[in-house]
């Protein structure tokens, strides 16, 4: 009997009401559901079901892909229980820190935050975890941390009126990043960190090496 993982379950949910979005009023279903500072006020729950709505297909998949690996590496390392919470927090903590950056009626929607979460707690508790980004190229977790740190840090100061909430990805990240530092400790954080750096030396040196050949 295959076994049973939270991962599955809010993958699951998240892709079932994608379908509501898909063959119901999308327009409707995201306005009434996703979450902002108004609704934070009006319709507390918003929170939550923001978490579990989507914009699109690539929107979907994107988070979807990244949540399973990540998940499932979290999951095996922390249980069902603390994953679920971090995922939950980091989600919250996205949304809520977000009324800080956007308008009133803006409506957000996603589990980028949360999946941020875990993947801030994936780089402490499992660095060496072999994930995968978006793209389906295989990486130790932590790479994978760091290349979307990096990522959201590029987009929040140039990607200037885009609809993606870089803030709130921070959001969730800090929540993963601070589970993780309870979990393991200062000392594997300074491992983690020493080690970050390093693997941000060797990047130019490996491009200049195999880059010509690329190119």
């Amino acid at each position: 009997m295959p076994k049973f993982r939270i991962t599955y379950l809010l993958i699951a949910v998240c892709v079932a009401v994608f379908l509501l979005e898909l063959f119901g009023n999308a327009d409707f279903i995201i306005n009434e559901y996703g979450f902002s500072t108004n609704s934070l006020f009006t319709k507390p729950w918003t929170l939550v079901t923001g978490i579990f709505l989507h914009g699109g297909l690539a929107h979907l998949l994107s988070n979807m892909i990244i949540l399973l690996f990540v998940g499932i590496a979290v999951e095996e390392e922390l249980g069902k229980g603390r994953t679920l919470l971090i995922f939950f927090l980091g989600a919250f903590a996205g949304d809520l820190l977000s009324t800080f950056f956007y308008a009133p009626d803006v409506v957000s929607i996603g589990a980028s935050a949360g999946i941020f979460a875990l993947v801030g707690v994936g780089m402490i508790v499992r660095p060496l975890e072999i994930s995968v980004s978006t793209s389906m190229i295989p990486m130790p977790l932590i790479l994978l941390g760091l290349l979307y740190t990096v990522y959201n840090v590029i987009g929040f100061f140039t990607d200037v009126g885009s609809n993606i909430s870089y803030i709130a990805h921070f959001g969730g990240l800090a929540v993963g990043l601070a589970f993780g530092l309870k979990y393991k400790g200062w000392k594997r954080v300074t491992l983690l960190i020493i080690l970050i750096i390093a693997i941000l030396l060797l990047i130019p040196v490996i491009l200049s090496v195999i880059g010509p050949r690329l190119f």
